[in-house]
């Protein structure tokens, strides 16, 4: 039997980019999971924070989805949500700042981890 030079090799085809856009995937599904964790937490402080914190008994458990919260009037549910969502937008953002800047730009690039 013969040796074939034409041999397929993965490591050698496997474009180097996409490691790249695997780490965005996964940078993005955590921060945006930790996104909707803490806006859903911090939403009676939000409701205080405009001024609708006695829109509702108790804020505990409530998420943007319940039907309590859906049962408020449409433009005190209006503000909240987009307070929530800038909240939300800010968490990610945060995530995606500690993550690229901080964790892969300076930590990683210490001559320890070469």
């Amino acid at each position: 039997m013969g040796v074939h030079n034409n041999i397929h090799i993965p490591s050698e085809s496997w474009p180097g980019w996409i490691w790249y856009a695997i780490e965005f995937a996964i940078v993005l599904a955590v921060s945006m999971v930790a996104g909707m964790m803490i806006s859903d937490q911090i939403l009676g402080i939000v409701a205080g924070a405009i001024g609708h914190g006695s829109a509702l008994e108790s804020w505990d458990g409530i998420s943007v989805h319940s039907p309590a919260f859906k049962a408020l009037d449409d433009a005190i549910e209006y503000e909240i949500v987009s307070m929530s969502n800038w909240i939300f937008y800010c968490m990610v953002g945060a995530v995606f700042g500690a993550w690229y800047v901080i964790i892969r730009g300076v930590l990683f690039n210490k001559r320890i981890f070469r």
